[in-house]
Protein backbone atom coordinates (compact mmCIF):
# COMPACT_ATOMS: atom_id res chain seq x y z
CA UNK A 1 0.00 0.00 0.00
CA UNK A 2 2.72 2.33 0.93
CA UNK A 3 4.49 1.61 -2.47
CA UNK A 4 1.25 2.72 -3.99
CA UNK A 5 0.95 5.88 -2.54
CA UNK A 6 4.64 6.41 -3.09
CA UNK A 7 3.67 6.14 -6.56
CA UNK A 8 1.13 7.46 -7.14
CA UNK A 9 3.09 10.70 -5.58
CA UNK A 10 5.51 10.68 -7.85
CA UNK A 11 3.35 10.55 -10.71
CA UNK A 12 0.70 13.24 -9.45
CA UNK A 13 4.56 15.37 -8.91
CA UNK A 14 5.47 14.56 -12.38
CA UNK A 15 1.95 15.25 -13.53
CA UNK A 16 2.31 18.85 -11.53
CA UNK A 17 6.00 19.41 -12.93
CA UNK A 18 4.13 18.77 -16.72
CA UNK A 19 1.91 20.87 -16.11
CA UNK A 20 4.13 23.93 -15.24
CA UNK A 21 6.26 23.23 -18.26
CA UNK A 22 2.39 23.03 -20.52
CA UNK A 23 1.78 26.86 -19.21
CA UNK A 24 4.94 28.04 -19.76
CA UNK A 25 7.35 29.49 -16.68
CA UNK A 26 7.86 32.93 -16.62
CA UNK A 27 11.02 34.28 -16.75
CA UNK A 28 11.67 38.24 -15.03
CA UNK A 29 14.54 40.44 -15.50
CA UNK A 30 15.12 43.50 -14.95
CA UNK A 31 18.11 44.14 -16.27
CA UNK A 32 19.86 46.35 -19.11
CA UNK A 33 16.96 48.57 -19.44
CA UNK A 34 16.00 47.82 -15.93
CA UNK A 35 15.98 50.85 -14.04
CA UNK A 36 18.45 52.30 -16.10
CA UNK A 37 20.92 52.68 -12.26
CA UNK A 38 24.54 51.95 -12.14
CA UNK A 39 23.78 48.30 -11.91
CA UNK A 40 21.29 47.85 -15.18
CA UNK A 41 24.42 49.46 -17.09
CA UNK A 42 23.93 52.78 -17.32
CA UNK A 43 26.12 55.64 -16.40
CA UNK A 44 25.15 59.35 -14.87
CA UNK A 45 24.24 62.19 -16.97
CA UNK A 46 25.38 62.56 -20.36
CA UNK A 47 27.04 59.49 -20.54
CA UNK A 48 25.30 58.91 -24.09
CA UNK A 49 23.87 55.66 -24.54
CA UNK A 50 25.23 55.25 -27.81
CA UNK A 51 28.90 56.15 -27.35
CA UNK A 52 28.93 53.88 -24.37
CA UNK A 53 27.94 50.19 -23.44
CA UNK A 54 24.77 51.57 -21.99
CA UNK A 55 23.41 48.03 -20.45
CA UNK A 56 26.10 45.81 -21.16
CA UNK A 57 27.58 46.20 -17.99
CA UNK A 58 26.79 46.30 -14.61
CA UNK A 59 25.67 43.75 -11.58
CA UNK A 60 22.08 43.18 -13.42
CA UNK A 61 23.72 42.79 -16.82
CA UNK A 62 26.83 40.38 -16.14
CA UNK A 63 29.09 42.68 -14.44
CA UNK A 64 31.81 45.14 -15.82
CA UNK A 65 31.87 48.63 -15.95
CA UNK A 66 31.05 51.89 -18.29
CA UNK A 67 33.46 52.17 -21.67
CA UNK A 68 33.24 55.08 -23.95
CA UNK A 69 32.92 52.67 -27.27
CA UNK A 70 32.55 53.61 -31.06
CA UNK A 71 29.00 55.22 -31.72
CA UNK A 72 26.61 53.01 -32.38
CA UNK A 73 28.39 50.10 -31.68
CA UNK A 74 26.47 48.79 -28.51
CA UNK A 75 22.96 48.08 -27.70
CA UNK A 76 22.31 51.56 -28.58
CA UNK A 77 22.18 52.87 -31.60
CA UNK A 78 21.17 56.50 -32.89
CA UNK A 79 19.00 56.14 -35.91
CA UNK A 80 18.08 59.79 -36.22
CA UNK A 81 19.37 63.33 -34.61
CA UNK A 82 22.80 64.14 -34.02
CA UNK A 83 24.90 62.34 -31.63
CA UNK A 84 25.73 63.86 -28.20
CA UNK A 85 27.98 66.16 -28.00
CA UNK A 86 27.86 67.25 -31.41
CA UNK A 87 25.35 70.17 -32.08
CA UNK A 88 22.42 70.23 -34.62
CA UNK A 89 22.00 72.64 -36.59
CA UNK A 90 20.67 75.07 -34.25
CA UNK A 91 23.98 74.48 -32.17
CA UNK A 92 21.96 72.88 -29.26
CA UNK A 93 22.48 69.08 -28.18
CA UNK A 94 20.19 66.15 -28.49
CA UNK A 95 21.21 62.84 -26.17
CA UNK A 96 19.61 59.96 -24.40
CA UNK A 97 21.03 58.86 -20.92
CA UNK A 98 20.84 58.14 -17.54
CA UNK A 99 19.36 61.48 -15.58
CA UNK A 100 19.11 62.37 -12.09
CA UNK A 101 16.41 63.78 -10.22
CA UNK A 102 13.61 62.12 -12.79
CA UNK A 103 13.83 58.71 -11.69
CA UNK A 104 9.73 57.64 -10.64
CA UNK A 105 9.90 56.14 -7.61
CA UNK A 106 13.01 58.61 -6.10
CA UNK A 107 12.54 62.11 -7.67
CA UNK A 108 15.30 64.25 -6.78
CA UNK A 109 17.54 62.46 -5.77
CA UNK A 110 20.59 60.79 -7.55
CA UNK A 111 18.59 57.72 -8.36
CA UNK A 112 18.12 57.28 -12.49
CA UNK A 113 15.63 57.12 -15.46
CA UNK A 114 16.17 57.55 -19.20
CA UNK A 115 15.80 60.56 -20.52
CA UNK A 116 15.45 61.02 -23.98
CA UNK A 117 15.60 64.90 -24.88
CA UNK A 118 15.25 66.86 -28.47
CA UNK A 119 17.40 70.36 -28.10
CA UNK A 120 19.39 70.28 -31.30
CA UNK A 121 17.29 72.15 -33.35
CA UNK A 122 14.52 73.64 -31.26
CA UNK A 123 10.78 74.07 -32.70
CA UNK A 124 11.97 73.23 -35.93
CA UNK A 125 14.15 69.95 -35.19
CA UNK A 126 13.60 66.85 -35.90
CA UNK A 127 12.80 63.95 -33.36
CA UNK A 128 15.32 61.79 -32.05
CA UNK A 129 15.18 57.99 -32.71
CA UNK A 130 17.39 55.41 -30.74
CA UNK A 131 17.04 51.76 -31.26
CA UNK A 132 17.89 49.30 -28.41
CA UNK A 133 18.72 45.37 -29.14
CA UNK A 134 16.73 43.18 -26.76
CA UNK A 135 19.24 40.93 -25.25
CA UNK A 136 18.89 37.96 -23.01
CA UNK A 137 19.17 39.63 -19.81
CA UNK A 138 15.83 41.42 -20.78
CA UNK A 139 14.31 38.10 -21.25
CA UNK A 140 15.46 36.19 -18.28
CA UNK A 141 18.40 34.20 -20.08
CA UNK A 142 16.15 33.37 -23.31
CA UNK A 143 17.52 34.20 -26.58
CA UNK A 144 15.64 37.02 -28.42
CA UNK A 145 16.25 35.58 -31.72
CA UNK A 146 14.48 31.86 -30.51
CA UNK A 147 11.50 33.91 -29.27
CA UNK A 148 8.64 33.09 -32.31
CA UNK A 149 6.39 31.13 -30.58
CA UNK A 150 6.37 33.04 -27.12
CA UNK A 151 4.00 35.26 -25.16
CA UNK A 152 5.64 37.95 -23.80
CA UNK A 153 4.52 40.59 -20.87
CA UNK A 154 6.30 43.61 -21.08
CA UNK A 155 6.08 46.69 -18.81
CA UNK A 156 7.52 49.71 -18.35
CA UNK A 157 6.61 53.74 -16.72
CA UNK A 158 6.76 56.93 -19.13
CA UNK A 159 6.43 60.40 -18.46
CA UNK A 160 5.70 62.22 -21.73
CA UNK A 161 4.55 65.43 -22.67
CA UNK A 162 3.73 66.69 -26.30
CA UNK A 163 3.27 70.80 -26.40
CA UNK A 164 0.20 71.78 -27.96
CA UNK A 165 -0.37 74.74 -30.47
CA UNK A 166 -1.49 76.27 -27.75
CA UNK A 167 1.26 76.14 -24.98
CA UNK A 168 3.18 78.37 -25.74
CA UNK A 169 2.14 79.62 -28.97
CA UNK A 170 4.42 78.47 -31.29
CA UNK A 171 4.20 74.96 -30.18
CA UNK A 172 3.27 71.78 -32.22
CA UNK A 173 0.16 71.64 -34.14
CA UNK A 174 -2.80 69.49 -33.87
CA UNK A 175 -2.40 65.54 -34.71
CA UNK A 176 1.15 65.64 -33.48
CA UNK A 177 2.43 61.82 -32.75
CA UNK A 178 5.17 61.36 -30.47
CA UNK A 179 7.57 60.57 -27.60
CA UNK A 180 6.58 56.63 -29.19
CA UNK A 181 8.28 53.26 -28.14
CA UNK A 182 7.87 50.83 -31.22
CA UNK A 183 8.67 46.87 -30.90
CA UNK A 184 10.71 45.10 -34.01
CA UNK A 185 11.82 41.92 -34.98
CA UNK A 186 15.04 40.59 -35.86
CA UNK A 187 14.16 41.40 -39.86
CA UNK A 188 12.93 44.83 -39.45
CA UNK A 189 9.36 44.42 -39.30
CA UNK A 190 7.06 46.61 -36.82
CA UNK A 191 4.85 44.97 -35.14
CA UNK A 192 3.06 47.55 -33.07
CA UNK A 193 3.77 50.89 -31.04
CA UNK A 194 2.06 53.01 -28.44
CA UNK A 195 2.79 56.67 -27.43
CA UNK A 196 0.82 59.97 -27.90
CA UNK A 197 -0.86 62.24 -29.59
CA UNK A 198 -1.53 66.13 -29.11
CA UNK A 199 -4.96 67.35 -30.82
CA UNK A 200 -3.87 70.76 -31.27
CA UNK A 201 -4.51 71.60 -27.32
CA UNK A 202 -2.61 71.73 -23.79
CA UNK A 203 -3.76 67.84 -22.66
CA UNK A 204 -1.92 64.78 -24.65
CA UNK A 205 -3.93 61.83 -25.09
CA UNK A 206 -2.18 57.89 -24.93
CA UNK A 207 -2.40 56.80 -28.08
CA UNK A 208 -1.33 53.10 -30.00
CA UNK A 209 -0.30 51.89 -33.70
CA UNK A 210 -1.96 48.75 -34.25
CA UNK A 211 -2.58 49.06 -38.00
CA UNK A 212 -2.56 52.62 -37.80
CA UNK A 213 -2.49 55.27 -34.69
CA UNK A 214 -5.43 55.42 -32.79
CA UNK A 215 -5.88 58.07 -30.13
CA UNK A 216 -7.56 56.68 -26.85
CA UNK A 217 -9.77 58.51 -24.53
CA UNK A 218 -7.05 58.29 -21.84
CA UNK A 219 -5.39 61.56 -20.84
CA UNK A 220 -2.03 61.65 -19.43
CA UNK A 221 -0.42 63.94 -16.97
CA UNK A 222 2.70 64.97 -18.65
CA UNK A 223 3.89 65.83 -15.01
CA UNK A 224 3.66 62.30 -13.57
CA UNK A 225 4.29 58.71 -14.81
CA UNK A 226 2.14 56.08 -16.11
CA UNK A 227 2.48 52.75 -16.79
CA UNK A 228 2.28 50.46 -20.28
CA UNK A 229 1.30 46.74 -20.36
CA UNK A 230 1.69 44.85 -23.00
CA UNK A 231 1.12 41.51 -23.75
CA UNK A 232 2.91 40.23 -27.11
CA UNK A 233 1.94 37.05 -28.05
CA UNK A 234 4.28 35.46 -31.15
CA UNK A 235 2.51 32.31 -31.92
CA UNK A 236 -0.44 34.27 -32.89
CA UNK A 237 0.87 37.57 -33.47
CA UNK A 238 -1.55 39.22 -31.69
CA UNK A 239 -0.76 42.15 -28.82
CA UNK A 240 -2.87 43.28 -25.77
CA UNK A 241 -2.28 46.81 -24.53
CA UNK A 242 -3.44 48.47 -21.39
CA UNK A 243 -2.22 51.92 -19.67
CA UNK A 244 -2.13 52.49 -15.93
CA UNK A 245 -2.65 56.11 -15.68
CA UNK A 246 -3.85 58.17 -12.35
CA UNK A 247 -4.80 54.51 -10.51
CA UNK A 248 -6.97 53.18 -13.28
CA UNK A 249 -5.86 50.88 -15.60
CA UNK A 250 -7.74 50.87 -18.70
CA UNK A 251 -7.50 48.17 -21.96
CA UNK A 252 -6.82 50.10 -24.77
CA UNK A 253 -6.74 47.01 -27.48
CA UNK A 254 -7.05 43.23 -26.73
CA UNK A 255 -5.89 40.19 -29.07
CA UNK A 256 -5.32 42.93 -32.16
CA UNK A 257 -3.56 41.52 -35.22
CA UNK A 258 0.23 42.56 -35.42
CA UNK A 259 1.05 45.88 -38.06
CA UNK A 260 3.22 42.98 -39.47
CA UNK A 261 3.59 39.47 -38.38
CA UNK A 262 7.02 39.79 -35.98
CA UNK A 263 9.83 36.69 -36.17
CA UNK A 264 10.34 37.53 -32.60
CA UNK A 265 10.79 40.26 -30.43
CA UNK A 266 14.62 41.36 -30.27
CA UNK A 267 14.33 45.50 -31.19
CA UNK A 268 12.57 48.76 -29.57
CA UNK A 269 12.80 51.77 -30.65
CA UNK A 270 12.27 55.03 -29.40
CA UNK A 271 11.42 58.38 -30.74
CA UNK A 272 11.07 61.81 -29.01
CA UNK A 273 8.59 64.32 -30.53
CA UNK A 274 10.08 66.42 -32.92
CA UNK A 275 10.62 70.07 -32.52
CA UNK A 276 10.36 69.62 -28.67
CA UNK A 277 13.43 71.41 -26.72
CA UNK A 278 15.57 70.66 -23.70
CA UNK A 279 12.59 70.75 -20.94
CA UNK A 280 13.87 67.11 -19.97
CA UNK A 281 10.22 65.53 -20.38
CA UNK A 282 10.36 62.20 -21.80
CA UNK A 283 11.63 60.21 -19.21
CA UNK A 284 11.63 56.27 -19.08
CA UNK A 285 11.94 53.79 -16.42
CA UNK A 286 11.27 50.19 -14.82
CA UNK A 287 11.05 47.92 -17.62
CA UNK A 288 10.17 44.72 -16.91
CA UNK A 289 9.71 41.90 -19.41
CA UNK A 290 8.26 38.05 -18.88
CA UNK A 291 8.37 35.54 -21.01
CA UNK A 292 6.46 32.46 -21.36
CA UNK A 293 8.18 29.69 -23.73
CA UNK A 294 5.64 27.48 -25.60
CA UNK A 295 6.81 24.22 -24.20
CA UNK A 296 9.43 22.59 -26.42
CA UNK A 297 8.17 18.45 -27.64
CA UNK A 298 9.88 16.92 -24.54
CA UNK A 299 8.15 18.66 -22.22
CA UNK A 300 5.04 18.06 -23.69
CA UNK A 301 5.70 14.15 -23.80
CA UNK A 302 6.63 14.39 -20.11
CA UNK A 303 2.92 15.46 -19.61
CA UNK A 304 1.06 13.03 -21.45
CA UNK A 305 3.65 10.12 -20.08
CA UNK A 306 2.40 11.55 -16.63
CA UNK A 307 -1.10 12.39 -17.18
CA UNK A 308 -1.49 8.58 -18.77
CA UNK A 309 0.53 7.16 -16.08
CA UNK A 310 -1.44 8.69 -13.74
CA UNK A 311 -5.50 7.67 -15.35
CA UNK A 312 -3.98 4.19 -15.53
CA UNK A 313 -2.94 3.95 -11.59
CA UNK A 314 -6.25 4.90 -10.58
CA UNK A 315 -8.37 2.73 -12.87
CA UNK A 316 -6.24 -0.04 -11.00
CA UNK A 317 -7.04 1.07 -8.33
CA UNK A 318 -10.44 0.92 -8.54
Amino acid sequence: MKNQHRLQSTLIATFALSLTYVAGMPQTAQAYLGGFEGVDGYGSFLNEVSTTNAGAHGANAGGGTLTTIPVNTGLWVKLQGPVFPTPGTAGGVAYATGHQNVDRLNPGTSAQALVITTNADGWGGSAQEYSYSVDTFDLGGANPLTTGSDTIDISFWSCAQIVGSTNPASGLGPGTIGDTVSFYDSSGNLGFSVGYRQPGTTTDFAAINVGSWVQSTVAVNPTTYHRWDITLDLLNDTVSIDIFEAGTLTNLVSGAPLVNNMNNFSEMRFESTAGVNNAKIWSLDDFEMDIRPVPEPASLALFAMGLGALTRRRHQAK
